[in-house]
């Protein structure tokens, strides 16, 4: 039986690709390719993650990170700590 606020592995991979991609792209000053990232990630977050705790916490991260930009090295520093709840315990 599995946990239903466990995170899909296909969802995990999409969400840990977008934020990385994201952060990589903040601190390049790329600020228009990060933004894209980021509501993507967002948006993968608000429909393929089950309500709840990480489901907001990793918006709040995705909204974080854009609105610093284009202070990349905030934005990017937002975008790893929403990658890091998508691979923590349950919260």
């Amino acid at each position: 039986m599995t946990d239903p606020d466990e995170v899909p592995h296909d969802v995990r991979a999409s969400l840990d690709q977008l934020l990385a991609e994201a952060r990589a792209a903040a601190e390049r000053g790329d600020a228009d390719t990060a933004r894209a990232l980021l509501d993507t990630a967002e948006t993968v977050a608000t429909n393929k993650l089950p309500p709840g705790e990480r489901r907001d916490r990793v918006r709040w991260g995705c909204a974080a990170a854009r609105d610093a930009l284009p202070n990349g090295d905030l934005a990017a520093a937002y975008a790893a700590a929403a990658a890091d709840v998508v691979g923590e315990p349950n919260p």
